[in-house]
């Protein structure tokens, strides 16, 4: 017996060792090929941000070139319009035939008198450069051209050309036409006319950048350069013609003045290999390519990351707005075509790094073999926590009405947020409110209210953490909701200040959306704060607002409910104190449809200044505060200028009388709707603020409120 005991001693220990040395010599092959590994990616990335700094730096200087010689091209228009204008016949000339056409019948001069014309273009010599010549007078319209076609046409000078032409200052002007126009846009460079210190009229010449421009410019089999206005419309050649020809007709030669439709600089979101895969018109409602979007904005810049351009191919590319002219200039290559060398490169670099990575891929791979089974071994050992068939993965949060888990689903695999009701949080009081949070959650549909997907009753898998004594201890109670990729609106707060009024309108439109429907249901959510408004950032669906936690909901359309009157009987007061409405700080049993609507304003005021309504010590000094007077109107509090119409509303919902608010939700909306602010927080700057200020920040993304105590926590949890 004792031999066996000592045989079993050692095989055991011998099992031991041999597995340690197992161990030993996986995790040190393991780290071989991580050295690899990283040292390879290390390597290829600086290669690959050298040389996309050196291409940047290479197409900028490019740019640079061409945006100097388009400035001297019109810089000499210019100085050869006033030339004409500086010889006192031609001046004269000039003047008599404005000084005529104010006299005279502006019908018959807007027909084309030939003679009238003529007596003009005798006096102007023919501009190699220009394909016509236009005389206006002080508002912009043709007086004479030509190009019969012109006269009597509005120039439609820009307030920055008028700017120009009365500082005696020749001016660049783009006559608008639609963006679906069939027609290639021109330019004019006008110079002013001036008598006695007053603008009575400008000439210059009408030239058309497809022909003249474009032959300035860097234009390659492998790059290009091109000219564009302020709605994207390329006005000098494209280099892929050919395969542009639905769009454009390439038979027109480069000089000519015949009509010519321009490229639209958008985004098809795919490839134009063939001219029939999208049309002209579904083409004009595609979105601007990142550098037209970006400089038509009036930004400058560089990005050799890689966009879609006009035919749907990544390119990288820079870009220059030009401000004087009020065009945009870019320089673009094919990314396959600028980075060409560099992926060669990168191969021969993987190549060598797998070659010696080769030998240590076996013992590495059992090592990975290794690690997994250790942890299959501790999973079983430990047990994951499963409610139904839903895996917890990770804390969300924990609050005064359970905890917050996020999950999977066993056989959809789809990432769901779970509420937790357990252990000391139990009590029938607290498992009744539970039920009717998911119960009148889940009638409600607004796409900005949270979805319920399920609800249920299982047995703790820990039975040692449930306290002794406490109610029920052995059951959870948890419903599902829909996982938000995104922070609350208290963590946008914290972190990023201050909001864009355009901003704060467009959170507080979606926000009254909810609330609307909770209204018309007859449910009042009495606990709306930013901690429980949630902000996601999806794909085509930025800053989308979900408002939670309805447990402190109140049914006006129930006659009986034991747990509403629990919770709002007068000496238990429920909610957060900076976002109650004063009655229902001196009366909880008072909670009321404008209670919401004050909270609605102190999340609007928050957001707007990036502060509470108030601040104090403790949530009874708040409460005080609330009821004795209004809160520091939010200009005054940032200490800069704000628009005073949601100034004014936002006051109006956080007034301390509820007939002074608005009468509901709805009238909220339709006052918001009626700001100005209302239409100018896009879609686009939701993207911009998510891809530049958040993602800069992602190494602080915020996970907890700074203020939990007093600005997130209820004052008292109903028993």
């Amino acid at each position: 017996m004792e031999s066996r005991r000592s045989n079993d001693s050692e095989t055991l220990g011998a099992r031991i060792k041999t597995g340690t040395n197992r161990r030993l010599v996986s995790w040190l092959a393991a780290a071989y090929l991580v050295v690899m590994f990283t040292t390879m990616i290390w390597v290829t990335q600086v290669l690959d941000r050298s040389m996309r700094r050196l291409a940047g730096r290479s197409i900028q200087s490019i740019l640079v070139g061409n945006v100097a010689r388009v400035r001297l091209h019109f810089v000499e228009l210019e100085r050869e319009a006033e030339q004409l204008l500086a010889k006192p016949a031609i001046r004269q000339a000039f003047t008599q035939s404005l000084t005529d056409f104010e006299a005279s019948d502006k019908d018959a001069l807007s027909n084309g008198s030939s003679a009238y014309v003529e007596k003009l273009d005798k006096l102007i010599p023919p501009h190699p450069r220009a394909i016509g010549w236009v005389l206006t007078d002080r508002d912009g319209h043709t007086v004479a051209s030509n190009d019969s076609s012109r006269i009597g046409t509005d120039c439609h000078w820009s307030d920055l050309n008028r700017n120009h032409l009365l500082r005696d200052v020749s001016t660049l002007v783009l006559p608008p036409a639609p963006v679906d126009a069939p027609v290639q846009p021109t330019l004019m460079v006008l110079s002013p006319l001036i008598e006695q210190s007053q603008l009575i009229g400008t000439f210059g010449w009408v030239i058309n950048p497809r022909g003249y421009l474009s032959a300035h410019m860097s234009i390659t089999p492998t790059d290009a350069t091109y000219l564009f206005d302020r709605r994207a419309r390329m006005l000098t050649r494209s280099r892929f013609e050919d395969r542009l020809s639905h769009f454009v007709s390439t038979d027109v030669p480069p000089g000519s003045a015949t009509p010519w439709p321009p490229v639209l600089i958008r985004d098809p979101g795919t490839y134009l290999s063939s001219p029939d895969e999208i049309s002209p018109e579904e083409l004009a409602d595609r979105p601007l390519t990142r550098m037209a979007d970006r400089a038509t904005r009036g930004s400058s810049g560089v990005d050799t990351d890689g966009y879609n351009d006009y035919r749907g191919v990544q390119v990288v590319g820079a870009w220059q707005w030009l401000p004087e002219y009020d065009l945009g200039m870019a320089m673009e290559i094919d990314a396959d075509e600028a980075f060409g060398p560099v992926k060669i490169l990168q191969r021969v670099i993987v190549g060598l790094f797998g070659l010696l990575t080769l030998a240590g891929l076996c013992v590495a791979g059992l090592a990975l073999w290794s690690a997994r089974l250790q942890q299959r071994l501790q999973d079983r050992d430990q047990g994951r926590r499963r409610l139904g068939q839903y895996e917890l993965t990770e804390l969300l949060g924990a609050g005064g009405m359970g905890s917050v888990y996020r999950g999977r689903h066993q056989y959809l695999r789809r990432d769901v947020a779970i509420k937790v009701l357990e252990g000391e949080d139990l009590s029938p009081q607290s498992i009744e409110r539970f039920r009717r949070e998911v119960q009148l959650t889940s009638t409600l549909r607004h796409p900005n209210t949270i979805a319920i997907y399920d609800y249920g009753q299982a047995h703790r898998l820990f039975a040692e953490r449930s306290p002794k004594g406490t109610h029920d201890t052995d059951s959870v109670f948890y419903y599902v909701m829909e996982y938000i990729d995104g922070i609350s609106l208290q963590q946008l707060i914290d972190f990023y200040g201050p909001q864009n009024p355009a901003r704060v309108v467009h959170l507080l439109l979606q926000i009254c959306g909810s609330i609307a429907e909770a209204h018309d249901a007859g449910l009042i959510h009495r606990d709306i704060k930013p901690a429980n408004i949630l902000l996601s950032a999806q794909t085509n669906s930025w800053d989308f607002i979900k408002v939670l936690d309805f447990g402190l909901v109140k049914d006006l359309g129930r006659v009986e409910d034991t747990v509403a009157i629990t919770m709002t009987r007068s000496d238990a007061i429920t909610g957060t104190p900076l976002y109650m409405a004063p009655e229902t700080i001196r009366d909880p049993s008072a909670a009321s449809m404008s209670g919401d609507l004050y909270s609605i304003g102190a999340v609007g005021y928050a957001l707007l200044t990036g502060q509470t309504t108030y601040d104090g010590d403790s949530a009874i000094d708040l409460c005080l505060k609330q009821l004795e007077r209004a809160p520091v109107r939010p200009e005054t509090r940032l200490g800069r200028v704000l628009p005073n119409g949601l100034q004014d509303l936002i006051m109006e919902c956080l007034s301390l009388h509820p007939e002074a608010r608005p009468s509901s939700v709805n009238e909220l909306v339709a006052r918001l709707d009626a700001l100005p602010e209302s239409s100018r927080w896009n879609q686009a700057d939701s993207a911009l603020w998510w891809e530049t200020v958040f993602e800069a920040n992602r190494q602080r993304t915020p996970v907890e409120t700074k203020n939990p105590t007093l600005a997130d926590h209820p004052l008292n949890s109903a028993p």
